[in-house]
């Protein structure tokens, strides 16, 4: 058919576009079909399952889900359907409905030519590798942040052992020792005071919930309060599902656990950008379920000023 007939044909049929770029395929704003289109649906052509036909002949069906905002195709199909085709590349894919929830569509790579033979997906860095790949850049990042925390921290001992030191009388070397050893203690139950003060604070109301104050190296990844992810965090990487305050979105995030530190990496990016996250906001994340964060933010004051 030509592509005039095709036009032609195809607003005759109800129909919506997406635009696959590589940041996160599988989220459930990705998977989301369209407030306008599920409006001009009717009632008889809607079912909880739906089909993908491609030109070529391959077809995939996908389950259909509701939350509280829109209607949502289930990850099993849809990642089937992503994988299959090896899209990522920024290409742009027509859904065209043909009745009863079966849609054919029309794939376009960035250059605007139409791709009908099916692409083999790249072997050489399967989704897990690239999900590796990005926590283990965005981990480098966290090691230097915390290197730089825990500077600022051996600062602030520093100079509150000098302070000490000049309330005092001079003491003898042995003496100025023992004194040392001494305060070490005291610092570290004075540290393990506060770890349980925090731990009981990291539950509200029966939900684990931490907070926390975003800095510009956060809107690459978050470091995770360390009480937190001790108490509320497996010992292993994961996914996440991240919720927006309002369900308007959600987002899938990779919690990467390390021995040292604990970070949201591949995803929170693509979150922060989108939700959108600025450097001031203070966020609290709520754990809702085992794998499931409500995030609820407050605008920094110099965001609010300048609106108003």
């Amino acid at each position: 058919m030509s592509w005039n007939g095709r036009i032609k044909e195809e607003r005759k049929n109800l129909s919506f576009f997406k635009i696959f770029q590589s940041a996160d395929l599988s989220s459930e704003c990705m998977r989301a079909l369209p407030y306008n289109f599920m409006q001009n649906l009717s009632k008889e052509d809607f079912s909880y399952k739906m089909v993908i036909r491609a030109e070529r002949g391959s077809s995939w069906e996908v389950d259909i889900s509701k939350n509280p905002r829109f209607y949502y195709m289930e990850k099993s199909g849809w990642n089937q359907f992503v994988s299959d085709n090896a899209l990522g590349d920024n290409e742009f894919i027509t859904f065209t409905h043909k009745g009863s929830m079966s849609f054919n569509v029309n794939i376009y790579g960035k250059n605007g030519k139409e791709i009908v033979a099916p692409r083999k997906p790249p072997t050489t860095t399967p989704l897990s590798g690239v999900k590796k790949e990005e926590g283990e850049r965005s981990y480098k990042d966290v090691k230097k942040e915390e290197e730089t925390c825990e500077s600022m921290e051996g600062v602030e001992l520093e100079e509150a052992t000098k302070k000490k030191k000049k309330s005092k009388k001079v003491l003898s070397y042995v003496e100025v020792g023992e004194s040392s050893r001494g305060s070490r203690k005291k610092k570290a139950e004075k540290l393990k005071t506060l770890k349980k003060k925090k731990k009981i604070k990291t539950v509200k109301k029966g939900v684990p919930e931490f907070e926390i104050t975003i800095r510009k190296s956060y809107l690459k990844f978050l470091l995770l309060p360390r009480v937190f992810e001790e108490e509320h965090i497996p010992g292993e990487s994961m996914e996440y599902t991240i919720h927006h305050s309002e369900m308007r979105c959600s987002w899938n995030v990779l919690c990467l656990v390390r021995e040292n530190r604990t970070v949201f990496s591949s995803g929170w990016s693509r979150l922060a950008r989108e939700f959108p996250l600025k450097v001031g906001d203070r966020c609290t994340f709520k754990l809702i379920k085992p794998t499931e964060f409500v995030l609820i933010t407050k605008k920094s004051r110099k965001e609010i000023t300048v609106i108003g």
